[in-house]
Formats: C-alpha cells, structure tokens, sequence
C-alpha cells in the first residue's frame, strides 16, 4: 500500500537531481508521487479539508523553495515532506484560535441511524485524536491511517524504534482514555 513510499530507489533519486536543477518535469512528479499521502496526513491532523489542501499546498510551495539545500541522507524523500507537513500544521494550530463545538447525540430525540452513528463516532473519535500531543497524532496518523510499520514510522520521524513503539502506546493509552470520557 504505502511501502512505495520507501523505496527510495535510483528513480526518485535521479528524480530529485533533476528538480534540483529546476527541471518542472522532475518536481512534477515527486509531487504526484506523494500529494495524496500529504494530502491526508494534513486532513487527518486538522480536520478541515480546505485548510488540508492549503497546507498541502504550502508543503509543496516550501519543499520546492527548500530543493536546492535537500541532502539525501538515506531517509526516504517522503520523510522530508512529512517533516515539513508537520511544521506546517502546527503552525497552523498555533496560529489562530481554535473552537470546536461539542456534539452529543444523547441531547436530541432523534431516530439515529447506523451510518449517523459512525459518523457521530467518527466525529468523536477526530476530536479525540486533536487532543493528543502533536507526536502522538502522527504516530497513530502513520501507523493506522497510512499502514506503515515500526520501522518506516522510525525513518520518517527521525526517531528509534523503541522510541516510536513507546510513542505509540502512550498514544493509545491517551486516545482510549479520552474516548471513554
């Protein structure tokens, strides 16, 4: 599924040479390559999709800016722009004050139905999720929503793998308390 996203063969490499020389071709499609991935890791962390396609946007705008000081240090290109959505998206939450209304499905007496009700679920668990710190996000971002491993998570984070399996726990640990409240 995403495991494309490692392999940073010869390919991408060659790829990145190339718009590093301002080859649009080359750019092109590293961004076709991975804008649906940015896409939805800014969607799942901010939950609005016009912000989502903002951010992804300003993603692409600095990675573009920032080519020509890119080193490839053996971690997948992918990483770099992740590093990058990240910033991204907190400075986004930063930036401006944030209101979320509560919505509780017991106030109103109302037939519910079952696809109501996942998407009350849903909606609840999004909330859950903008709860937790922002490194718990994307671990659980990473692991549950991209399908990637321990390992790839560890190569796009920058951190140990010890590190990411820790992370990931006190992640599920928090998200299953606050959804129990």
């Amino acid at each position: 599924m995403t495991a494309g996203v490692f392999v940073h063969n010869s390919d991408e490499r060659h790829l990145i040479r190339r718009a590093k020389q301002r080859d649009e071709q080359a750019f092109t499609e590293l961004y076709r390559r991975h804008v649906d991935l940015i896409f939805r890791y800014a969607l799942l962390r901010v939950g609005d999709e016009h912000v989502a396609e903002d951010l992804t946007s300003e993603v692409f705008t600095r990675a573009l800016e920032g080519l020509a000081t890119y080193e490839d240090r053996g971690a997948p290109f992918a990483a770099w722009l992740y590093r990058i959505a990240n910033a991204r998206v907190i400075d986004y939450w930063r930036s401006a004050r944030r209101s979320e209304v509560s919505f509780d499905a017991a106030e109103f007496d109302v037939a519910i139905d079952e696809s109501t009700r996942d998407v009350i679920a849903y909606r609840a668990l999004a909330q859950a999720m903008r709860r937790l710190t922002a490194e718990q996000q994307e671990v659980i971002i990473l692991k549950y929503v991209e399908g990637f491993d321990t390992a790839e998570i560890a190569a796009l984070t920058g951190r140990g793998e010890g590190a990411v399996k820790a992370l990931q726990h006190r992640a599920l640990a928090s998200l299953a308390r606050l959804m129990d409240e």
